[in-house]
């Protein structure tokens, strides 16, 4: 029996959009922390996980040949 290829990779994505979710979601607005001018929540869903999406993406698609 063969091991499905996307089925890893599928998981990470949802991990990530899982993440967001609880980051946001931490008691006492952990994730509204700010990082410059920006809260921590905006970091992760506006840049770290969408360059972690992608590289996950383009890492797993190499993967299959």
């Amino acid at each position: 029996m063969r091991a499905v290829p996307g089925k890893s990779s599928a998981v990470l994505l949802l991990v990530l959009l899982l993440s967001f979710v609880a980051l946001a979601a931490l008691p006492g607005g952990a994730g509204h922390v700010r990082v410059g001018p920006l809260s921590l929540v905006w970091w992760y869903g506006g840049v770290i996980a969408p360059v972690l999406a992608v590289a996950v993406a383009v890492l797993s698609r190499g993967a299959r040949g």
